[in-house]
């Protein structure tokens, strides 16, 4: 493999596997909680960015059609863990699959789907779809620890109100 994308891959799966990890600490209640009805759940977000993963990296870098129904990751009807946690594994690899035969060279190309960018009216590149992808992984990690964090806080306050924390 490519040492740049070897990195970019070793980033991804550092990335996951904290998220991973984090996750699989928290109950199913906890899993499938969200703060109001205009919220995702660690759940939906789940099956957001594996959905997310298979467009960018196994579609426009990889060519592996993905099927996409982007709205529909978005839909709050409580996805079951094990599913949710298998797209995620299958998107992952893919993402490795796909990663193992690229080159930097390869990645120089244009991604097919007519994307924009806000910077520049020509199309990204798919180093471009890569590093994106990896910014929104980023990003909804984020949310994700943000709603594990809040949904304990949550769960905890009626305990602490009961047995009088705080006298």
């Amino acid at each position: 493999m490519d040492a740049g994308v070897a990195a970019i891959q070793d980033h991804l799966d550092d990335v996951w596997n904290s998220l991973l990890a984090a996750v699989r600490e928290i109950d199913d209640d906890l899993f499938q909680w969200c703060p109001g009805p205009e919220f995702n759940s660690v759940a939906i977000l789940l099956r957001h960015l594996a959905g997310s993963e298979r467009w960018w990296i196994g579609e426009q870098i990889g060519g592996v059609p993905a099927h996409r129904d982007r709205d529909a990751e978005f839909v709050h009807d409580s996805p079951p863990r094990a599913g949710v946690l298998r797209g995620v594994e299958e998107a992952r690899a893919l993402t490795r699959r796909v990663l193992s035969g690229v080159t930097a060279a390869d990645l120089a190309a244009p991604v097919p789907a007519k994307t924009k960018r806000l910077s520049s009216p020509e199309p990204p590149s798919k180093y471009w779809a890569l590093l994106h992808y990896l910014e929104h992984l980023g990003y909804h990690r984020g949310q994700i620890l943000l709603l594990r964090n809040l949904g304990r806080k949550m769960a905890a306050a009626p305990a602490r109100r009961q047995g009088g924390a705080g006298r």
